[in-house]
């Protein structure tokens, strides 16, 4: 078995920065730090307790908020223990209980600001062992206490965090990461940003995705900078002044609003962003050339990036004196990309082969074997082209569309929920306009389709939500 990378990694941290303060998070106003040596040891004791407790090769979920405590379970877990399987905090009931089914989770993590939905789901799992982060997770790690770094680590090529790709008119698929797969790209990024111990990155996107994890927590572990975790979205320009961030990877909503908050105070944008950002990354959906510039006229280096959960979220990343607005970045200088099947203007699907290829879909090995060619390439589904080693992407090949907020949104998942409210809707149009869901809904006869509407939202995750619809009588159209 080869080396886990992770592993070795976290030694070396150990030795170099072990008194170093590395994770915070806010509390009553301030943030309150966790030296590295200290993360070390509370993983290594979480992973102890774990196997010792008969989860070794098992699946463990975390239903929780960002925290420093999902960060050492998802290190424990991926390092030494099986699989993490991360399930967003925007997840119902139904939702929660069919993943922890599909994809065999034993034991469940989860945040007491969640509990009422746990408690809906708890008598169906009977075997899943359930842990408050808040109630039972120090009890935890004072319980054990084992010399560092004498656990075994995990095979690093193995299966060991799945996230969820969204699905089409199924539930999403779970998709399978190896560390391998994770840190395959950190030399990418290294070559684009000289990133230091003296850097640090401010993280509000959530920890079940890849780019979370991967370039923001993970690759701090490699460089050395400090992880501030968001507390409150809505407080972003606060925290960010009381944290300074040098690096901040976001979505284009995201920067839109801080441009637009920039323009209402009359202020630099660089004023919101904690007056030291250096690297801006953008990534999950597309942005604009307006945008961008609105960022770089200012002197701020707005790198667009572009992945996916199968690449480990690397494909491309800009290099920060890229002066092409509409590039989606270069490509990683690791990977194989082409273009399959290029029509007259030399676009068609993109593909990659690569180590951070992921390892497939969870209990789908059909989902798995049509997501590759067959010369053994990752079709991404998305339709582009490759010019000068960067990449442009035109569009979504399937009936996928992705909001502003990065997250993709399966349009006939959504057009088939509609439909089921009445039998007079004939037909759904789902489409993304400024960022935001909406729908056409044609009927043929008139209902009161508003409650209607609120129901289901009340139904869906927060980024599946129906922002904006509009009623159309389908009969006129008829006429």
């Amino acid at each position: 078995m080869a080396a886990n990378i992770f592993h070795e990694i976290l030694k070396k941290d150990y030795d170099k920065w072990k008194d170093q303060e590395h994770f915070f998070e806010l509390e009553n106003g301030s943030y309150r730090a966790l030296t590295l040596g200290d993360f070390i040891t509370r993983v290594n004791r979480l992973s102890a307790y774990l196997i010792d407790n008969g989860f070794k090769g098992r699946n463990i979920g975390v239903y929780s908020p960002n925290s420093i405590a999902w960060i050492t379970i998802d290190t424990a877990v991926m390092t030494y223990v099986g699989m993490t399987v991360g399930i967003s905090k925007d997840w119902q009931s139904d939702d929660l209980s069919y993943a922890i089914g599909k994809f065999d989770v034993a034991c469940l993590f989860y945040s007491n600001e969640l509990k009422a939905n746990v408690d809906m789901i708890r008598a169906d799992h009977p075997g899943v062992r359930f842990i408050s982060i808040e109630d039972e997770f120090e009890e935890i790690l004072s319980s054990v206490d084992v010399p560092l770094f004498t656990i075994e680590p995990k095979d690093p090529d193995e299966p060991a965090k799945m996230v969820f790709t969204s699905g089409t008119t199924s539930f999403p698929k779970g998709c399978m990461l190896s560390v391998n797969n994770m840190f395959a790209s950190y030399e990418g990024l290294g070559k684009r940003v000289p990133l230091t111990p003296e850097d640090s990155c401010y993280l509000f996107l959530p920890l079940n995705h890849t780019y979370a994890t991967v370039f923001n927590y993970l690759y701090s572990f490699v460089f050395g900078y400090g992880v501030y975790l968001c507390h409150d979205i809505r407080s972003m320009p606060q925290e960010m002044a009381l944290c300074k961030p040098t690096a901040f990877c976001g979505v284009p909503i995201i920067f839109e609003r801080f441009k637009d908050a920039a323009t209402k105070m009359n202020v630099p944008i660089k004023a919101l962003l904690g007056g030291r950002l250096k690297y801006l990354f953008s990534g999950g959906a597309a942005i604009t050339p307006e945008l961008r510039y609105a960022f770089t006229s200012e002197g701020i280096c707005l790198m667009n990036s572009y992945g996916l959960s199968e690449t480990a979220s690397a494909f491309a990343i800009d290099y920060p004196d890229n002066a092409d607005l509409r590039s989606s970045g270069t490509i990683m200088e690791n990977l194989d990309a082409k273009v399959m099947d290029p029509d007259e203007d030399g676009f068609g699907e993109l593909a990659l082969k690569g180590p951070n290829v992921f390892k497939g879909y969870y209990g789908d090995p059909e989902a798995t074997s049509r997501a590759f060619s067959p010369d053994g390439y990752y079709l991404t589904g998305d339709i582009g082209t490759i010019r000068d080693n960067k990449v442009y992407i035109r569009g979504r090949k399937d009936t996928m569309v992705t909001l502003s907020n990065g997250e993709n949104v399966a349009s006939e998942k959504i057009a088939s929920k509609v439909r089921e409210l009445s039998p007079s809707i004939t037909s759904v149009k789902v489409y993304v306009r400024d960022g935001r869901l909406c729908c056409n809904i044609f009927a043929n006869e008139k209902i009161d389709i508003d409650p209607l509407i609120a129901e289901l939202n009340t139904r869906l995750p927060k980024y599946e939500k129906i922002c904006s619809y509009k009623l159309i009588d389908s009969r006129k159209l008829m006429k």
